[in-house]
């Protein structure tokens, strides 16, 4: 058997709470047309649990690297795992997204050929309702953050380690748990830095949650954006105004046609984006 190639200067971050689907994401890398050199596991979950699948990514022979972190949420773990890197690039993709055959390979492409850049991609639903998706056909750089905020997406993307340093680390605070990766995209493009979306790039959001799951993540995206919007307020960007406008006007919309059509999903999510955004948007502007 041909051995696969390796992308040397690659390393795949994927921070985890230790769920089996983990296995696939690890899989897909394994098995896709070219391999990173390494691998850093950032596990928040109990010491120990992994054992078994350590075991198995040894056997596949991949160069994997575990770290343990007592910190919550995703951009800890991220950070975390970025810590660990010893490349000149890195790639971050979650436990729960499986990375397309050519994820690698085209991920090292993008980096390689425009280092001075930011590659992000596709994020594709295995089922209707999957949270964090992201479809669009046609490549763009992004040197500004658009209103959409379809731009950028924390479980699909690579830089060069010296880049992710200059901007700094996401943010793990309270306040924007679940909005750290617009947040780090936008301080990434004020200091200049593209973004650069290629749909080659292509992850797929596994959807686990049931419906109850997903109005607690509608709500907590919502809160969080809201709260960094309030923050940057109250630092003076009065820009932001826009964005709070446009994110009230689509929840509006969102509950109304979910309420008079009986989409549950889009009616939670429209809720959550007027209700919850406005409450972390109060929470963002007061915090000290």
């Amino acid at each position: 058997m041909t051995p696969l190639a390796t992308a040397p200067d690659l390393t795949v971050v994927i921070p985890t709470l230790g769920r089996e689907c983990l296995r696939q994401s690890v899989g897909a890398l394994a098995n896709g047309t070219m391999r990173p050199v390494h691998i850093v596991l950032a596990h928040q979950g109990v010491p120990g649990a992994l054992a078994g699948m350590l075991e198995e990514f040894a056997v596949q022979g991949l160069s994997v690297e575990y770290v343990h972190s007592d910190k919550r949420g995703a951009a800890a773990g991220r950070n975390d795992g970025i810590a660990r890197v010893k490349t000149r690039f890195f790639a971050t993709t979650d436990d729960d997204c499986i990375a397309d055959s050519r994820w690698v390979e085209e991920m090292n492409a993008a980096l390689t050929a425009r280092p001075g850049e930011i590659a992000t991609g596709r994020v594709l639903a295995d089922e209707p309702g999957a949270p964090s998706v992201s479809t669009s056909m046609a490549s763009r750089i992004f040197t500004s953050a658009p209103l959409k905020g379809d731009h950028f997406c924390g479980g699909n993307f690579g830089t060069q380690l010296a880049m992710f340093k200059s901007v700094g680390p996401l943010d793990e605070s309270e306040l924007v748990r679940y909005c750290e990766d617009p947040e780090w995209a936008y301080r990434a493009l004020k200091r200049g830095f593209p973004i650069h979306y290629l749909p080659q790039i292509t992850v797929t959001h596994l959807h686990w949650r049931n419906d109850q799951d997903m109005a607690a993540v509608y709500s907590n995206y919502a809160r969080s954006q809201g709260g960094w919007f309030g923050r940057e307020l109250r630092r003076g960007r009065l820009s932001f105004l826009v964005r709070v406008a446009y994110e009230l006007g689509r929840g509006a919309k969102r509950w109304t046609l979910g309420s008079l059509r009986g989409d549950y999903l889009r009616k939670v999510n429209g809720r959550a984006y007027v209700v919850d955004l406005l409450r972390g948007l109060a929470v963002g502007f007061h915090e000290k």
